[in-house]
C-alpha cells in the first residue's frame, strides 16, 4: 500500500469524483466506519457521493499491503476538523479495504497489524 494511492483516493473522495474513486478500488472493496461495514464498490460510489467529507492525510503508517493513514476530516455540516484514523489494504494496486476509525490511531494501527514504528514520510 503506498501514500499515492491513498492521496489519489483523497483527492477523487475530496473532489466527489465517484468514478475516479471506484477505479483506484477492487469491485469486492470492504468499507467500513462508524456505522458498520458492507462490500462492492456500489458501496464505495454511494459512500463518496454522499458522505460530505473532506480528507488530508498528516502522517502515514504502512508495511506490505496495509496502511493506516491519520487525516484531518471535515464534512461538510460541520465547520470542525477532526482527527480520524483510516485502515487501507491493498491488492492488484487497487484499494481492497477501506476502514474509518474514529477510535484513535492506535485503535487502527492494532487492527492493521502495524505500529508506530510503521511510520512512513509522506
Amino acid at each position: 500500500m503506498t501514500p499515492d494511492l491513498v492521496r489519489a483516493f483523497e483527492t477523487a473522495v475530496n473532489a466527489v469524483d465517484v468514478d475516479a474513486a471506484a477505479a483506484l478500488a477492487t469491485d469486492d472493496i470492504e468499507v467500513g466506519g462508524p456505522r458498520g461495514v458492507a462490500q462492492g464498490v456500489d458501496v464505495l460510489r454511494r459512500w463518496v457521493s454522499g458522505s460530505g467529507i473532506t480528507l488530508t492525510t498528516v502522517r502515514w503508517f504502512s508495511r506490505g499491503d496495509v496502511g493506516v493513514a491519520l487525516q484531518d476530516a471535515r464534512w461538510i455540516d460541520d465547520d470542525n476538523t477532526r482527527s480520524v484514523a483510516t485502515e487501507f489494504t491493498g491488492r492488484d494496486g487497487r484499494i481492497s479495504r477501506i476502514v474509518r476509525h474514529d477510535d484513535g490511531l492506535d485503535a487502527a494501527l492494532a487492527a492493521a497489524g502495524l505500529s508506530e514504528d510503521d511510520e512512513q514520510p509522506l
